[in-house]
């Protein structure tokens, strides 16, 4: 009835999550959905921490529940409500395929973003140290920690919300997702990995009413030799001439971002999107997709995600 990618993900949500207990409450709250009278009292005995039943005993009566029940697996129907449209009713989520003009304004207010973060932090890549100016240098990537992409997903909002334990709410991601707390310059390689693989994070930790900022690997099969730093190194931002005007990155978004990227390692999910990208570089597609992007509705993507994961 469980299969092995769903067990893993529950364990590395609430291993990894900032607010195990706010997964775990959003968990016995669907499981109250299940169809089940019995599993339904049990699920509502727990969530309102009135249980008396050991935690091993309670599992047993559970799984006995709803095998006598005989509905369709809990992750099939509660875990895809809860980690597709958690706290509200489905929203759709096909983004409109942009138009030259709004790619254009994308692209001018990108460039504006990268001149603003290389203020802050200098003309160079925090984790290479390669310079982004001639005559020896590489491009620069302005990359942005939480997606821009999910600007125009809102039932990605509450889910970062629950995740986070409602440390980070919708209003602080909207305001600053296009913005330098949720920026930094890298070297294409740098950017990949975080972007593309979710390979690395930033980790930061408030020290002497200060905050400091930690390079984090999450997936050391997913390493780019171009990466001077190594696990725990501090990453210096607010180095260039604007450092003291200029925003430094949201602690919470950066470990959030962590956060999201050590469940999805740990859960298998990297995995799945190391061979769906592979699939389409096979395939030879020349367009990006990824959840949130212009040219793959997510509803599809989410379909051929559950296929590999089966």
């Amino acid at each position: 009835m469980f299969n092995l990618p769903a067990h893993r993900l529950l364990k590395a949500l609430l291993t990894h999550s900032p607010s195990p207990k706010t997964i775990a409450k959003e968990f016995l709250r669907e499981l109250g959905k299940c169809g089940s009278p019995l599993v339904e009292t049990l699920a509502e005995d727990v969530y309102s921490e009135v249980s008396t039943l050991a935690v091993d005993d309670w599992a047993a009566i559970v799984l006995q529940g709803l095998e006598e029940h005989a509905g369709e697996s809990l992750l099939d129907s509660s875990g895809n409500r809860m980690f597709r449209n958690p706290g509200g009713p489905k929203t759709p989520q096909d983004t409109v395929h942009p138009t030259p003009n709004h790619r254009r304004i994308e692209e001018v207010g990108e460039l504006l973003r990268s001149i603003e973060v290389m203020l802050r932090d200098g003309d160079y890549c925090l984790l290479t140290g390669l310079c982004f100016f001639p005559p020896t240098f590489v491009p620069a990537r302005c990359a942005h920690i939480i997606p821009f992409s999910i600007h125009s997903k809102t039932q990605t909002f509450p889910a970062i919300e629950s995740f986070s334990g409602f440390a980070l709410d919708a209003e602080t991601i909207q305001n600053h997702l296009n913005h330098p707390r949720n920026a930094l310059n890298l070297e294409s390689n740098a950017h990949d990995i975080m972007d593309k693989h979710t390979g690395w994070g930033i980790e930061a930790i408030s020290s002497d009413d200060q905050w400091k900022y930690y390079y984090r690997i999450v997936r050391r099969d997913r390493l780019s030799a171009t990466t001077r730093l190594k696990d725990g190194d501090e990453i210096h931002f607010g180095a260039g001439i604007g450092g003291r005007q200029i925003a430094l990155p949201n602690p919470r978004i950066c470990n959030i971002h962590l956060a999201v990227c050590r469940v999805s390692y740990a859960c298998g999910a990297s995995e799945v999107f190391d061979q769906f990208l592979d699939d389409e570089d096979d395939e030879g597609c020349q367009v990006p997709v990824y959840f949130g992007g212009p040219f793959v509705s997510d509803n599809v993507l989410m379909r051929k995600l559950e296929t590999l994961l089966v």
